[in-house]
């Protein structure tokens, strides 16, 4: 790289920061959840079975025993789930245990139904009741669904 391309990069990388307001407490990445950068955690139980974990200082899916109960959210049943939710490609967006259900008001369709979603700022599954009208994502039909698909933003499996 010339002297140049780095003196263009720098000037690039601070007039962002500045148009942008950012501080020292920006994120310049994408956040991925919070369990990917948890170690492997065997767990309380006294089963052995083979599971899945993001290694974040190796940057990728490693194979791990866990015994079948507790640990943490960094734990996926196959390394395609464990690449997809914390590998490089994964994408906040996309993750839908990070929106709230939207739960709208369906005249055609008046009815209720205990639902679960997912909390991200308590990193819990709490229930509440669903219209049944929008095409929420972050909506599930018990606690265990909640948990097992949003156990990667959990510091504590609950």
């Amino acid at each position: 790289m010339y002297i140049g391309e780095i003196l263009g990069t720098l000037q690039l990388f601070f007039f962002l920061r500045y148009v942008t307001g950012a501080g020292s407490s920006v994120d310049w990445y994408i956040k991925k959840p919070v369990a990917c950068n948890m170690t492997s955690d065997y767990g309380d139980c006294s089963g052995n079975y083979t599971r899945y974990y993001f290694n974040a200082t190796k940057n990728r899916c490693l194979r791990f025993n866990y015994s079948g109960c507790g640990g943490n959210g960094n734990n996926f049943e196959d390394i395609a789930k464990c690449r997809y939710l914390c590998g490089g490609n994964y994408n906040p967006d996309r993750d839908p245990c990070l929106h709230l259900p939207s739960n709208i008001w369906c005249p055609t369709w008046p009815v209720y139904a205990e639902m679960w979603y997912f909390d991200s700022k308590t990193e819990k599954c709490i229930p509440f009741l669903y219209h049944q009208c929008a095409l929420d994502r972050n909506v599930f039909p018990t606690c265990e669904d909640c948990k097992k698909a949003c156990q990667r933003h959990m510091h504590q499996l609950q």
